[in-house]
This record gives structure tokens, C-alpha cells and sequence, in this order.
């Protein structure tokens, strides 16, 4: 009789099929599922992101934003990755808005599109949800130095009363549609009575205002920032 392969000798006499069948079985019982595995890892980490936002940076957010404030976040969408990518000197962050404090809430005034937006109109929406890590890895709050925050936020709120729509062509020039750093710097500008500060970005032939214009300039002082 000629000798069995290994594999085979594990159990004599058996068809070479069933013993390779049996020894899957056993290699598949003995180790962890990856993908199951991988998953609960992950979810273990989203819930201690999830605490670390609740107990730790939302209540500071909350204690240190002011009317007037710019808050800035960096999603963790691919949209937010390329939006972050615009920013020239610094790409910690990829969207923003303007702090108001209204009675006991907080809100962002903010321009935003696509799925997260679907009206398109500029968004008020509350502090703690803007910076959630459901969807976002960073916050910051950046101040106007010159103290002039109930009239940036009155500003943000009228722009926000007239509707005004996401600019998907990202075009400064115009004023009936924003895109999120341009209704920012709009509405600095206006409330502040003040363009000087104000520098933009150049990409061969496109010019446009980016996130790390907004707050790599004279007029913001760094307040907050928290990863989680």
C-alpha cells in the first residue's frame, strides 16, 4: 500500500476530500472570525470616541466658544479629506462656521452641501452635532481679536435668514451663493467693518479663499482645539 500524505495520515482510511474538509473545519473553529473581530475592535473605538467627545471636549467647546467665534472641524468623510487638501500653510481642518450663542444653546452658522445639507441653504445647526465624532476628528475655536462677536454672529444669522444656497462652483465673485470659507469670510468682513486681513489662495489659474486662510492671519487668536 503506499504510504498516505500527511494530511491523509491524520485520519487512515478516510478520502483524501474529507480529511482536507475536516482540517478547514478545524483551522476555521480555532481562530476568530477577522472581519467580526476587526469590526468589534472598531466599534470599541467609536464608543471611546464617542466618550472621550461627551465627557471631555464637548464640555469644554461648549465653556470656551463665544458669539462670534469661528469654530472649524476636520470631517472624516473622503469629501472632507479633499476639501482639507485646498488648504495651502495648514491642513488641520477642512470646514467652518460662525459661533452663536442663543438663550441656553449653541449654534454654528455654517455653508454646507451635498448629502449632509440637502436644502443646500446655509445651515444653523447646534454646536454639539457640528463637531460630533460621528462624523468629524477635530475642533477648534478661533477668535476675532478685535471683540466684535454679537455683530459677526447678527451677520451670519441674516445671511442665514435670506436662504442663501451652497456654491458648488466655489466662485467668490459672487453673492448669492457661498461656499463654506467664503460665507466665513463674508461675514468677518461685514461685521467687522474690515477686509485688510483677508488673503487668498492661488493654484495655477484658481483663486479662491481656503479653511487655513481664515484662521493663519492677524485677526485670529487660537482659543480651543481637541482631537479625538
Amino acid at each position: 500500500m503506499p504510504d498516505f500524505p500527511i494530511h491523509q495520515k491524520l485520519i487512515k482510511g478516510w478520502p483524501l476530500w474529507l480529511s482536507f474538509f475536516l482540517a478547514w473545519l478545524w483551522v476555521a473553529a480555532c481562530r476568530p472570525a477577522p472581519v467580526a473581530n476587526e469590526q468589534a475592535m472598531a466599534d470599541k473605538w467609536q464608543q471611546h470616541r464617542w466618550q472621550v467627545y461627551n465627557d471631555t471636549v464637548w464640555p469644554t467647546l461648549a465653556r470656551q466658544v463665544r458669539t462670534g467665534d469661528m469654530v472649524l472641524r476636520l470631517g472624516s468623510d473622503i469629501t472632507s479629506e479633499m476639501l482639507r487638501q485646498m488648504n495651502l500653510t495648514d491642513k488641520r481642518y477642512s470646514h467652518c462656521g460662525i459661533a452663536s450663542k442663543e438663550g441656553d444653546s449653541i449654534f454654528v452658522y455654517h455653508a454646507i452641501g451635498g448629502e449632509f445639507n440637502p436644502d443646500q441653504k446655509i445651515k444653523r445647526e447646534p454646536l454639539f452635532s457640528f463637531a460630533h465624532p460621528a462624523d468629524n476628528k477635530s475642533v477648534a475655536i478661533y477668535r476675532p481679536r478685535s471683540g466684535s462677536g454679537q455683530r459677526i454672529a447678527d451677520t451670519a444669522a441674516a445671511y442665514h435668514r435670506r436662504g442663501i444656497p451652497f456654491d458648488m462652483q466655489f466662485d467668490y465673485a459672487t453673492e448669492d451663493r457661498f461656499y463654506c470659507a467664503e460665507y466665513v469670510a463674508k461675514t468677518l468682513i461685514r461685521g467687522l467693518s474690515d477686509s485688510g486681513w483677508l488673503q487668498f489662495s492661488v493654484q495655477g489659474r484658481l483663486r479662491y479663499i481656503a479653511v487655513d486662510n481664515l484662521f493663519h492671519n492677524r485677526l485670529m487668536a487660537p482659543i480651543y482645539h481637541a482631537q479625538y
